[in-house]
């Protein structure tokens, strides 16, 4: 069976398209929000936009960043340290999160409300690339 030019370039296109589908349905960035229940922590400013895309989210306290390493866009371990890396913050834990300058919960700190998005920590108290702790808290 011959087929038309116009008929094999659609099955060509076609064949092509779902070779690269599963490529598209990857999952999207976390920069792009994050979920509800979750605070998330950004590598860089404005939530990793146009920087290197590493990122942590936390349900409950850690008093200690330097046992944590950053993920990359697509869930996996960046081996990159957290420790005073922090340069945005997106709150959506339900409640009250603090972020602390040294480990154990000391130092300069900002809390941030739920619902809350700072995209450049370096105009608060903790500051930029100074977070070594989280602090979940709930009333």
């Amino acid at each position: 069976m011959r087929l038309s030019k116009k008929a094999a370039g659609f099955i060509a296109a076609a064949t092509l398209f779902t070779a690269l589908a599963p490529a598209a349905a990857a999952v999207a960035s976390p920069r792009s929000t994050c979920y509800g229940g979750r605070v998330c922590l950004y590598a860089g400013y404005d939530y990793n936009r146009g920087q290197v895309d590493h990122w942590r989210d936390f349900t409950q306290d850690d008093s200690n960043f330097a046992d944590n390493n950053w993920l990359n866009w697509d869930f996996s371990n960046s081996w990159v340290s957290m420790n005073n890396q922090t340069s945005s913050v997106r709150n959506r834990v339900g409640c009250s999160a603090t972020l602390w300058q040294h480990p154990g919960y000391t130092g300069a700190h900002s809390t941030f409300t739920h619902n809350s998005n700072d995209g450049f920590l370096a105009n608060n108290a903790v500051g930029n690339n100074r977070t070594s702790a989280i602090d979940i808290w709930c009333h």
